[in-house]
């Protein structure tokens, strides 16, 4: 039975289904390309500027660290809120939809997948797990920075040297070990903020300087990144993945095996 032929009368179900899956298979194309288009391309350069988690800087300030980011016109959402990114991932039904979005964000598998299983096993939600990486590295596993303490930052969550001093040298630069330490080390700085906005504070400046109200004012800027690459991410996610999913209703069959199959190029 030829299905091409649209002008022919539907004479079966099956021949609906076909004309249904063209209109579908064209309308996700467009979503591709407009997701490839708006989400920055990963960085190859090999040198590549970061504000690591360590980094020191001469320009301390004694102000109270909430002041700081209500002036900044930041919300301190608590870190315990909920996360569509991750209830989604977590639904067998939608897991691939997810992954196919964020693979073309980074436009790397391995780095796709262990930022996502490691911020699933943290409660971290996706959009600040890629935020926060993208913002130490680029999402470049071979990224290295030198801080002016003499430690190095290294990898996709840019790990101190000596923060992890149990690592080899080869693990900071594994995405999927860089993966495991920064989020277990930002699902620690959650816990003991209460919010994400002084928790990633904390994960750039340490728990220290932000708890003594000694808190770097590059870590504004740095958490300023953060959050604006984030609101990006998590808006085409919204436009992109969300209107295809219900939690009261499980996925059409045929959408779910186009949007987890999908393969990117890059």
């Amino acid at each position: 039975m030829e299905c091409t032929d649209m002008t022919q009368p539907e004479t079966s179900e099956f021949g609906k289904s076909c004309r249904d899956s063209i209109i579908f298979c064209s309308l996700m194309l467009v979503v591709a390309i407009i997701v490839a288009a708006v989400l920055p391309a990963k960085d190859t350069a090999s040198s590549i500027p970061v504000v690591s988690a360590s980094t020191e800087t001469e320009n301390e300030i004694a102000a109270d660290f909430g002041v700081m980011i209500e002036e900044a016109g930041f919300t301190a959402t608590r870190a315990v809120s909920g996360d569509e990114g991750l209830a989604l991932y977590r639904q067998p039904s939608s897991r691939g939809a997810v992954e196919w979005f964020y693979l073309h964000v980074t436009g790397n598998r391995d780095i796709t997948m262990a930022i996502l299983e490691e911020a699933e096993k943290n409660n971290i939600p996706l959009s600040l797990a890629f935020a926060l990486a993208y913002t130490e590295s680029r999402y470049n596993v071979n990224a290295v920075n030198k801080n002016k303490n003499a430690s190095i930052d290294r990898g996709l969550f840019q790990l101190n040297n000596r923060s992890f001093p149990q690592l080899e040298e080869d693990d900071f630069f594994n995405p999927a070990v860089s993966a495991k330490y920064g989020m277990s080390h930002l699902r620690f700085c959650m816990n003991v903020a209460g919010n994400e906005v002084t928790a990633l504070a904390m994960y750039n400046a340490g728990t220290t300087k932000v708890r003594s109200n000694n808190t770097p004012q590059s870590t504004l800027v740095y958490v300023g990144k953060i959050m604006a690459y984030r609101e990006k991410l998590d808006r085409l996610f919204a436009e992109e993945v969300s209107p295809y999913f219900d939690s009261s209703r499980q996925m059409s069959g045929i959408s779910v095996a186009f949007l987890g199959n999908r393969k990117f190029d890059r």
